[in-house]
């Protein structure tokens, strides 16, 4: 098994435990739940549970390969292909869920963002993906910044399906995306479940949100106070990953 890819090694576990479509999302929540650094610990245990220690040993190999596979081929969805391929035979088509071709994806991004202004500024920018699947199209968008301007991006991924969410948080977060995961309906603006990436807390995101918020409240406040002097502040949003500082 040493020289099969990620699929493989999949395929194997499932002709002893079931449907392939399982074992590929049991593999991807197991991933996703890892990747979290135990922020999705009962889950990961929840699902974890289903295995033995030989499959689970088999799902690490599964997820060693699939990080191989992606350094051979960088910001590319290897995950959503295959998933639709193991449930082109389920329901799962009656949710409209097709791959986009990585070359539509891409001339999307380049149609979409002027890299090279917002590397110019160097401006951080939000972008949102209400119906992100696999992460296809955030992954094309990524790859235009890489390889020293990946920070720049924000982006906040949302789906219905949470094996899609599982597969987009895996592809950001190992290709270094800061990434607000939402699990929930876009059209109706449900929220079930969310999740913020390694990198997103790395570029310490809440908090920039957190000091323009602060920052435009000041505006308001002189605007509607013209008269009144503003006393000087200290705004501390500590939260263990770095101490920021405002002057109001």
């Amino acid at each position: 098994m040493s020289n099969e890819g990620f699929r493989s090694v999949l395929l194997s576990i499932a002709r002893t435990k079931g449907a392939t479509v399982t074992v590929f999302s049991d593999f991807c929540r197991i991933a996703a739940c890892s990747l979290a650094i135990g922020r999705r610990e009962e889950e990961y245990l929840d699902t974890a549970k289903a295995y033995s220690r030989d499959e689970l040993s088999d799902l690490s190999l599964a997820f060693a390969k699939l990080v191989q596979e992606m350094e051979q081929h960088p910001f590319t969805d290897l995950l959503g292909p295959f998933y639709l391929e193991c449930a082109a035979h389920s329901s799962k088509q009656a949710r409209g869920e097709f791959y986009t071709p990585p070359e539509i994806s891409q001339l999307i991004a380049r149609m979409t963002v002027d890299v090279e202004e917002v590397k110019r500024k160097g401006v951080p920018i939000s972008v949102n993906e209400p119906a992100c699947g696999s992460g296809g199209m955030a992954l094309a968008l990524a790859q235009l910044f890489a390889p020293d301007s990946v920070d720049l991006l924000r982006i906040t991924a949302q789906d219905i399906n949470p094996v899609a969410t599982d597969m987009c948080y895996i592809n950001l977060t190992l290709w270094g995306v800061p990434a607000h995961v939402v699990l929930g309906d876009t059209i109706r603006m449900t929220v079930t479940r969310a999740w913020k990436n390694v990198h997103w807390h790395r570029v310490g995101e809440d908090q920039r949100q957190a000091l323009g918020r602060l920052k435009d409240l000041a505006g308001s406040v002189a605007q509607t106070t013209p008269d009144m002097e503003i006393p000087q502040r200290h705004f501390d949003p500590d939260d263990g990953r770095g101490q920021f500082l405002l002057n109001l």
